[in-house]
């Protein structure tokens, strides 16, 4: 039973906090505030930082003899300090899971209570040296704090028998069996002996098992016959089915039960190349941030349109960076086939005196989310090394050094997720190049055409160093969004053009004001509006190129990617595709069109170009598709000077697969100015229309294009 409210809070001073969760203190003057909620989004707290102090009344029904009551927060941003009738239940530490305490007692003594609750959210200090694990919801754009109750609180009767925490993960899955692995830790009132009764699809599984008084953690495995698998969009169906677990007395009464569901489905990842129930996919994905700076606000139907918009770019996974979402997120994503990296609510540095809470977090984790098919991979750290800004990609010896962050506090993370769910691959940190021993222990940013070089750059350095690019897991460039407040509220004052108010942006947007300043000079620049345009343009371009890069070296080695980022929870300058009124960029285009199903690219893209050289340009069709696709026609039309060259080919393309089709070559002779290179492949024959990136064809077939410009003696 969720508490009705209503809820009253108060910004907490030493006086007050003594005495706060007294029963006679008047708290009529108090701000009724909502729960769930972060107290930020209340008018009277909207510039606080906290600790706040929260109170409600509610009424509870003697438990009987053999029940026990339990009150339980769902999510406490960050730490909370609990109090119920006057009397300290307990703290709790950890935004994103479900803290639980016993008020047996408490019920049996009174059925009306004071339940006061101290909720801190302390501000973030020194950036490598943090000491909470909110990760990205905290310090971003305008940098609010995420503070309150924003989960609800209810009551939970059992019987003697509490199920405290329960993990269900799929180890296996075939056409034939799946194995679930069951965790349970179980608080018994004295010792007894019990039954764990686990129901699904139809299988009906008992395991006995003695407890001692107090906390108990029992483990077993299901096995579930000719189980529906449970596949992404582009490769099958969703079912879904609850996993029904009771846990009963020796006289076979049901203490209490939970239920979880679960998608039947298999993971593997070796050299980042990855497989889901057997079927090799290539990973097309992008970072999000929390979708709302509000994660009390994201339902399943805002998260299944974001996800709806997910797939419309052409993505097939997202990269849940530095924090841990709204269950919405998950539910939606299972629903929906969109597969999901999960991170830790670990980015940046971190105090030497977070390790153990940071182990404890990660079983929560996995006990919280482990029974979503969605979810794919655990990932223990975003960047835990500080970032240069001066550097397309970091160097490579400086991140073989040991250090805290990276050596100690990951490795304990990984431990723990590896431990706490056999059945994914665990990644201990992104923005790590691969170092022995673990070379699939890390994967790369790399931010050419951003923090340094040309977006072109990436080739080269792949071409040197091929095991960076086997997953990219961040890639692109900011960019101002066309309706950004920072054009309208004095940031980009027209009357001081073209100086830009630099700390403002960085503080109220998030933006990396010294990069984008020093990639696009505003004095080159008319105004404002054509400086952001600028920004977009390069976004488009950079993303579309880069991606094709990665496309083209699918499985050798490149795995997938994850571009930064699908869209923006609140007003800000980022690498987004969408900004944080979901209004498309440029660039969701432009990755739409890489992103399509079947795409054909130049190798190397035809951007620069050395005078009086003989250009040449392999020509490929990279296709994800799951089946080959027979009598495909190529063609390429070369315009340089005024002139125009063509080729054309034909033949069979194979399922999931890169297919060099031919080769442009030209001689450039004295030739200046501007070269264009137009692509197409047409595939026969109606099958369902054309898909996003590409356009229906004669004779109902589809066809897909490309478009590349460039200059002769371009820098």
């Amino acid at each position: 039973m969720e508490l009705p409210g209503p809820w009253r809070a108060h910004v907490a001073d030493d006086a007050l906090r003594r005495t706060f969760p007294a029963d006679d203190l008047d708290d009529g003057d108090w701000t009724e505030v909502a729960v769930p909620g972060h107290w930020q989004d209340e008018a009277d707290f909207s510039g606080e930082e906290g600790p706040l102090l929260y109170r409600t009344r509610f009424p509870t029904v003697e438990p009987a003899t053999d029940q026990r009551l339990w009150l339980e927060l769902d999510g406490v941003a960050y730490q909370g300090d609990v109090w119920l009738d006057g009397s300290y239940l307990g703290p709790t530490e950890g935004y994103f899971h479900r803290h639980a305490l016993e008020v047996t007692d408490a019920a049996r003594s009174r059925s009306e209570h004071l339940l006061a609750v101290e909720v801190t959210c302390p501000k973030v200090g020194n950036p490598d040296e943090k000491r909470t694990l909110t990760g990205s919801t905290q310090g971003g754009p305008g940098d609010v704090n995420p503070g309150g109750i924003w989960r609800p609180v209810r009551l939970h009767r059992t019987g003697p028998i509490h199920l405290r925490h329960v993990r269900v993960v799929c180890t296996r899955a075939t056409d034939n069996v799946a194995t679930l692995a069951l965790r349970a830790v179980v608080d018994a009132d004295r010792p007894r002996s019990a039954v764990f009764r686990t129901r699904v699809l139809g299988i009906d599984h008992r395991h006995g098992q003695p407890l001692a008084g107090g906390e108990n953690r029992v483990e077993w495995t299901v096995r579930v016959p000719r189980p529906p698998l449970w596949w992404p969009a582009e490769l099958g169906d969703q079912p879904l089915n609850d996993v029904v677990l009771d846990v009963a007395t020796e006289d076979g009464l049901v203490s209490d039960t939970a239920v979880r569901t679960i998608g039947f489905r298999s993971v593997r990842m070796r050299d980042h190349v990855w497989q889901v129930n057997g079927e090799r996919l290539f990973l097309r994905g992008a970072i999000v941030p929390p979708l709302d700076r509000r994660l009390s606000s994201v339902t399943v139907e805002s998260a299944a349109a974001d996800l709806d918009r997910a797939r419309q770019a052409g993505l097939n996974l997202l990269r849940v960076a530095g924090h841990v979402s709204a269950p919405a997120l998950y539910e939606a994503a299972d629903r929906s086939g969109m597969l999901l990296w999960q991170d830790m609510p670990l980015t940046g540095g971190y105090h030497r005196g977070v390790r153990g809470q940071a182990a404890r977090q990660a079983r929560e984790m996995v006990d919280l989310l482990g029974h979503h098919p969605s979810v794919v991979v655990w990932c223990g750290h975003d960047s835990p090394d500080p970032v240069d800004r001066t550097r397309a990609a970091p160097r490579l010896l400086e991140q073989q050094r040991p250090t805290w962050n990276r050596t100690v506090l990951d490795r304990t993370v990984r431990r723990a997720l590896d431990q706490a769910d056999p059945s994914r691959p665990v990644i201990s940190h992104s923005g790590v190049l691969p170092n022995l021993p673990h070379l699939d222990d890390a994967d790369s940013h790399l931010w050419f055409g951003w923090y340094s070089g040309r977006r072109g750059d990436l080739d080269d350095y792949l071409d040197r160093l091929p095991r960076v690019g086997r997953f990219v897991s961040a890639f692109g460039s900011q960019s101002v969004p066309e309706g950004s407040p920072a054009l309208d509220d004095g940031t980009l004052d027209p009357a001081t053009w073209p100086d830009v108010d630099m700390l403002r942006l960085a503080a109220e947007y998030g933006a990396e004001a010294d990069v984008l300043i020093r990639r696009f000079p505003p004095a080159d620049h008319s105004d404002a509006g054509s400086w952001a345009a600028a920004t977009r343009r390069h976004q488009a371009e950079l993303l579309r190129i880069q991606i094709e890069s990665l496309r083209r070296r699918k499985y050798l080695p490149t795995g997938g990617f994850a571009l930064d980022r699908l869209l923006d929870g609140s007003p800000a300058i980022s690498g987004s595709l969408l900004d944080h009124g979901r209004v498309p960029k440029p660039a969701f285009e432009a990755v739409a069109a890489a992103c399509a199903q079947t795409i054909v690219v130049a190798d190397p893209p035809p951007v620069s170009i050395t005078p009086r050289s003989t250009m040449r340009c392999r020509i490929l069709v990279v296709h994800d598709g799951r089946t080959p696709i027979d009598h495909v026609r190529v063609d390429a039309v070369l315009t340089v000077a005024g002139r125009d060259e063509t080729w054309s080919w034909g033949g069979s393309i194979e399922a999931d697969s890169v297919t060099l089709i031919g080769t442009v070559e030209h001689r450039l002779g004295d030739a200046t100015g501007e070269v264009v290179l137009d692509l197409q492949v047409t595939q026969p024959g109606p099958d369902g229309g054309a898909r996003s990136g590409e356009r229906s064809g004669p004779d109902g077939g589809r066809t897909a294009t490309n478009h590349y410009r460039g200059r002769i003696g371009a820098g």
